[in-house]
């Protein structure tokens, strides 16, 4: 790996990073043509609005298994198997369109199979990531990501809408087909990359019910979740609708494909020339606060503005808010994960992104539906303001600071009769010596210490005190098996470590706290009354 700031330095990072931008363009094409077509097959806008639903329920639907089968087998052979069953699909739509038997169910169904196999690469992708690039190296390797997304969502449009006006969409989805070729390429030809850790000694489902739990007891990732969900279910809105409010004005398919090129545009001035200055300047909170209020703005602008110049403006803004709340909250997501669980909590990251990105998607069409894109626009708007104030009361600045390295502070135990590894549960209880006076800061220090236990795979953890002693405190947690419990001193970060401390400067004792490991011991298997007379 080189020692380069530019993630691009790093020639495996550069190669899929070229190919992914081949590829996105090759799918904005295709998106662009199938919106265009189901427009000339129905006037509904709820069929036209499905269209981004069906995109985006597959993903919402897989991302947790296929991010859990991310972190159990090679990557890139995942990577290269979605690629393959979106080019297969791809050319199915290319050769239906070109013998007109395209309806719109089947367009619909090859858009939720797009949307499948982008389901089962993404997480993968996303887990990579950090892998192939140095820590220092990944927020501008996330920008860039975004970067060539948005290259693709400015070119693509634009082409592809020439492209369906001129020859028809049938070409747009073959030329589709053959952009996810690239990055089969660069997968092939790079070094093997992504290799399963200890998340090869879990099952399918063990794995995604530690993701899980994981999020579960991540306040910062809640937040992010929360935040990003609301934002995205909005700001969805002018996107889902522009080619109804396209058509309503009687506009051409390159009219549509030239304004979605001013949305991409945006996206790309903004991570090319705001971005990473804004990056350096201000907390997390205050750039994604700023991109909701731009949004809020310009999405009710978009209700109104005539013309095809000013629709174009609207929508350079539009798009640069939306790179610049998406960017931030996938930076957000990226950091808050280690990398033992990264593609697995990256795709619970994913379904509630995709989740909120198609259920807005229902909601805006129909909105439109039972009154029009301006009401939809509107209240898409006031989401937006809403998203902004969240920002107040759930910040996600301090996740930039988290060290989430691996850290070795907490050694695995020695024990003079280990259990299998299947064994459990078991019952690890650990003894400390508080002050009285000082057990209201113990209990807050435990409370977090707490949410550590929780989050890396106990699924009970309580504080008791001594009755007769009230200088005795005992924590107790319960893991589900020897292996689990292994599994947590691997899942030890140097941010754990910080909260550990925490709570044995509160021990009164010049001795270690006494750690104690018990199995459970199944009283109603009937061996353990044979020959006991019962």
């Amino acid at each position: 790996m080189s020692a380069g700031s530019s993630p691009l330095r790093v020639p495996l990072f550069r190669a899929l990073w070229i190919a992914s931008i081949i590829s996105n363009i090759g799918s904005t094409m295709n998106d662009t043509a199938a919106v265009w077509t189901m427009t000339t097959l129905t006037s509904s806008p709820t069929m036209v609005s499905l269209m981004q639903t069906m995109s985006s329920l597959p993903l919402f639907l897989f991302a947790l298994p296929a991010g859990a089968l991310a972190d159990l087998v090679d990557r890139r052979n995942l990577i290269q198997a979605a690629q393959v069953g979106a080019l297969l699909t791809a050319t199915g739509m290319a050769l239906l369109s070109w013998a007109g038997m395209l309806s719109e169910s089947l367009l619909l169904l090859a858009t939720f199979q797009l949307g499948l196999t982008m389901a089962f690469r993404t997480p993968a992708w996303q887990a990579l990531i950090p892998e192939i690039v140095e820590k220092k190296q990944l927020s501008m390797a996330i920008v860039l990501g975004g970067l060539g997304y948005n290259i693709a969502r400015a070119l693509g449009p634009i082409l592809g809408g020439i492209l369906v006006a001129w020859l028809g969409p049938a070409p747009v989805f073959g030329l589709n087909a053959l952009s996810f070729v690239a990055v089969i390429v660069a997968i092939y030809g790079g070094e093997k990359i992504g290799k399963p850790r200890s998340a090869q000694r879990e099952q399918m489902l063990g794995a995604m019910a530690a993701a899980i739990r994981y999020v579960n007891h991540a306040p910062v990732m809640k937040a992010v979740l929360l935040r990003g969900g609301v934002h995205m279910f909005s700001a969805v809105a002018p996107v889902v609708l522009l080619p109804i409010i396209i058509h309503s004005r009687g506009w051409t398919g390159a009219d549509f494909g030239i304004q979605m090129g001013c949305y991409g545009a945006g996206a790309i001035t903004i991570a090319l020339l705001v971005l990473p200055k804004l990056r350096n300047k201000l907390p997390l909170d205050r750039v994604i606060g700023g991109a909701s209020w731009c949004a809020a703005a310009s999405t009710f602008a978009l209700a109104f503005v005539p013309g095809k110049v000013l629709m174009g403006l609207v929508l350079f803004v539009i798009g640069g808010s939306w790179l610049t709340a998406l960017n931030s909250f996938n930076f957000a997501s990226q950091s808050a994960f280690p990398n033992w669980v990264r593609a697995r909590s990256s795709a619970i990251y994913l379904v509630v992104m995709q989740g909120a990105f198609a259920g807005g998607a229902a909601v805006w069409g129909l909105v439109t539906d039972h009154a029009n894109s301006t009401v939809a626009l509107e209240i898409a708007s006031v989401g937006l303001i809403v998203s902004a104030i969240l920002c107040r009361y759930f910040p996600i600045s301090h996740v930039v600071n988290l060290d989430l390295s691996p850290s070795p502070h907490w050694p695995g135990p020695v024990i003079a009769n280990a259990p299998a590894l299947e064994d459990g549960p078991i019952l690890v209880s650990t003894e400390y010596r508080i002050d009285p006076a000082e057990a209201a800061g113990f209990r807050k220090a435990m409370f977090h210490l707490r949410e550590i236990r929780l989050r890396d795979g106990a699924f009970r953890c309580s504080v008791f005190n001594d009755l007769d002693d009230p200088w005795i405190w005992q924590e107790t947690f319960l893991v589900g098996s020897w292996a689990e419990y292994l599994r947590q001193h691997e899942r030890a970060t140097v941010a754990d470590r910080a909260v550990e401390e925490a709570v044995l400067k509160f021990h009164q004792s010049s001795e270690a706290p006494k750690v104690q490991h018990l199995l459970m011991t199944n009283l109603r298997d009937k061996k353990v009354f044979r020959g006991s007379g019962d």
